[in-house]
């Protein structure tokens, strides 16, 4: 009995702990349907920093101070390939499609006279991203934040076509499969400029999606490329795997591009997903299947 008390008070305790470092710094708690949602704030300074968490993912983080608010972080910095896609690649003014919202990061790379337009299927996300962040509030661009399933939204809009359209909702435990098929990829294609971007976020601690990517790009007649950057603490910036696939040579040759560049490693059996067919299974990176 004694030792049962015992554990039970052990195990209280580690709950109580677990829950307290839970809620530390956190600015702001949100749970729905699609899962919970936590904003954290760093100790205050001259590097004070907000950060979105769904679950344990992380989906965006910004300074707090000028001038290092206006800099992109975490996925999204100036050498990822949404970011060399974005800041090298389209001078001009562009107009911008982005699938998943997170903290709006990308918004830091408009100028005026783009359009950049965000689709995001949590609520709760794009009221955090008004609200408790500044990429969005302080964009030269004209922004718009389309809610809702993403596949539906393009399938309803007609209007003009996009530079870049960047597919940034697979970090995370349960991915949407329904964006990452051979149907998908033909109405991303329909919605592209002739020499757009479709910039594909891949980076998952499970997954190994950029051979999936590069087997679709390849059926809708596109090339596709791995472009990974390293990570730099002191700037917020991670990791990160983005497939640019595009018929864009300008952005294939670009030399930021290509000095990031990876190969993407095949997978023995790989079929391409469809809307009918889809295997994460064949994905692990745990586990290989052969």
């Amino acid at each position: 009995g004694l030792l049962a008390a015992a554990a039970l008070a052990a195990m209280v305790f580690v709950f109580t702990r677990n829950v307290e470092a839970y809620r530390e710094h956190a600015l702001s708690l949100r749970r729905n349907f699609y899962g919970s949602l936590r904003v954290v704030e760093s100790h205050p300074g001259p590097l004070e920093t907000r950060a979105l968490y769904h679950g344990v993912i992380e989906h965006g983080a910004q300074f707090l101070l000028p001038p290092r608010r206006a800099r992109p972080t975490t996925y999204y910095g100036p050498d990822s390939g949404i970011g060399i896609t974005l800041r090298e690649c389209f001078p001009g003014p562009k107009r911008v499609a982005v699938v998943g919202l997170g903290v709006a990061t990308v918004a830091a790379y408009a100028h005026p006279g783009d359009r950049f337009r965000f689709y995001e299927i949590n609520p709760q996300v794009i009221d955090a991203a008004r609200s408790l962040f500044f990429y969005l509030r302080e964009s030269p661009a004209r922004i718009d934040i389309i809610p809702g399933d993403a596949r539906l939204s393009l399938e309803r809009e007609s209007g003009p076509p996009f530079s870049v359209l960047a597919l940034d909702a697979f970090s995370g435990d349960a991915i949407p499969v329904h964006l990452l098929t051979r149907e998908a990829f033909s109405l991303y294609r329909s919605h592209l400029r002739a020499d757009g971007v479709l910039a594909v976020h891949v980076s998952n601690n499970y997954l190994d999606l950029a051979p999936v990517v590069a087997q679709l790009a390849a059926l809708a007649g596109f090339h596709a490329t791995l472009v990974r950057n390293h990570s730099d603490a002191d700037e917020l910036i991670l990791p990160a795997d983005w497939v640019l696939v595009t018929n864009n040579i300008s952005v294939l040759e670009n030399p930021a591009v290509k000095i990031h560049a990876l190969p993407i490693a095949s997978r023995a059996g790989l079929r391409p997903w469809t809307d009918e067919y889809s295997s994460l299974l064949q994905t692990l990176k745990a586990l290989q299947v052969h």
